[in-house]
């Protein structure tokens, strides 16, 4: 059954199931004696979010780390990034239990090496699942915390980055927590950048009450958007459940879209560098592409997921990475991914521009954009080999299928945790991008 388990759970850059079912206390405990046997280091950084199940995830994780004699250093309730920062601030190997943006049934582990070093289907996971494969017997211990508070390692490191002397005072911005693992750490961020911000869920609750945790769909926005309108704020930003993504939204209560900020931010800190290399991976929008290609950025096109940029980052040396599901990661933060970090660049940036965020963005003039619109589909090959036998255009088959064709682009890919296609659409006019979808939607049912 063991087996069975692991086959559901282990995805190609991070493990996570429906707790009680695919995943439970006994998997944990042997993913935690595999991940410690895998790592070389005697001591390894843990942490979790909000969710419901943490705990028993927890007691039987350490549990299973325990067993071979190895120590844990606790960074408690925090965000996915502060334990990816403390692993590279104390180059320990670290693991976060957390189910990122999934219904609250569901937990799991994203896992690093040490020095924030990625862990993915083809840098560890498999090595890792093999070794959790066993019929060992399972001895779960409540777990007992005896470490000195370490998430102030991160906090300095944020100023290092950031200076809250950067950041204009008068900002006033809008967050939806969503009720996710980010409520944990505002008031310590508060107490340092002294926000002017009006909030809501932000209390840690992992039923996620007002709204799943996901703000790649725009419904789960909606209160947001109104917070920022109603109130007259400069942006908002809307969190995932391990608070290692955050969307942003301008001043109009218009989605500022994942390319559009890799392009934003990206341009911002190549301003003070004349070589600037900038990793992103294929769904990218070809407008945000050529906007930086023209302003001598380096650009190197890269799969989706963590473990995939935060490799090519390294092999490239990268100043920074994008991805247009809202992922930012850079090289100063060991090339980890945070939407903190990139929540306080995108306040600096505004407190340098004085300009509304609403007119930076019209001024780049980007053309009609789906925005990611997801396919259930009974088979993820087939589907996308039907889409392609429909269109004419130049193909590219880094990940999934993507198409340029001289009105319109398109990505179009498999998920990594469901039989559903995931598709960007970015054209010339929004009645030709609605064409566009609807002949993927009609191949698809061929």
């Amino acid at each position: 059954m063991t087996k069975n388990k692991l086959d559901l759970i282990f995805k190609s850059y991070d493990i996570r199931g429906i707790y009680g079912d695919s995943i439970d206390q006994h998997v944990a405990y042997k993913i935690g004696k595999a991940f410690a046997e895998f790592v070389t280091d005697d001591t390894i950084i843990v942490g979790h979010d909000g969710r419901v199940s943490n705990i028993e995830m927890l007691d039987a994780f350490t549990s299973g780390i325990k067993s071979i004699n190895k120590e844990i250093i606790y960074a408690g309730l925090v965000p996915t990034d502060i334990v990816y920062s403390l692993s590279g601030l104390l180059k320990k190997p670290g693991a976060i239990i957390t189910a990122s943006h999934n219904p609250k049934n569901y937990n799991g582990f994203k896992l690093c090496n040490a020095g924030a070093i990625p862990i993915g289907e083809n840098s560890g996971l498999k090595d890792i699942k093999k070794l959790a494969n066993t019929n060992d017997e399972v001895h779960i211990e409540k777990f007992q915390n005896n470490d000195k508070y370490i998430v102030s390692k991160y906090f300095e490191h944020l100023e290092n980055l950031v200076s809250p002397a950067s950041i204009a005072q008068k900002l006033n911005f809008g967050i939806d927590g969503g009720n996710g693992v980010f409520g944990a750490v505002f008031d310590s961020l508060n107490n340092i950048y002294k926000f002017n911000t009006k909030s809501i869920y932000l209390e840690v609750d992992g039923n996620f009450p007002n709204h799943p945790a996901d703000p790649s769909d725009e419904t789960n926005l909606t209160d947001l958007k109104k917070l920022v309108v109603d109130n007259d704020l400069d942006f908002g930003i809307a969190f995932d459940g391990d608070a290692d993504r955050g969307v942003f939204i301008d001043d109009l209560g218009r989605v500022i879209s994942g390319s559009m900020m890799t392009v934003l931010i990206a341009e911002f800190l190549s301003s003070q560098n004349t070589e600037f290399k900038v990793v992103h991976n294929v769904n990218v929008s070809p407008h945000a592409l050529k906007v930086m290609k023209d302003n001598n950025i380096e650009l190197y096109k890269c799969k989706v997921g963590h473990s995939n940029i935060k490799k090519m980052m390294r092999d490239v040396d990268a100043d920074f990475g994008g991805e247009h599901s809202a992922h930012f990661y850079y090289r100063d933060n060991f090339y980890a991914d945070s939407a903190i970090l990139t929540l306080l660049i995108f306040m600096k940036m505004l407190s340098e521009n004085k300009n509304k965020i609403s007119s930076v963005i019209d001024n780049y003039n980007f053309p009609p954009s789906s925005g990611e619109v997801n396919f259930a589909v009974e088979d993820i090959d087939s589907a996308i080999n039907k889409i392609e036998s429909i269109f004419e255009g130049e193909f590219d088959k880094t990940d999934g299928l993507s198409c340029l064709h001289s009105d319109f682009w398109f990505n179009v890919r498999g998920s990594n945790t469901e039989t559903k296609l995931r598709i960007n659409v970015e054209a010339d006019t929004q009645e030709i991008l609605e064409q566009v979808l609807e002949k993927i939607s009609i191949s698809i049912q061929l």
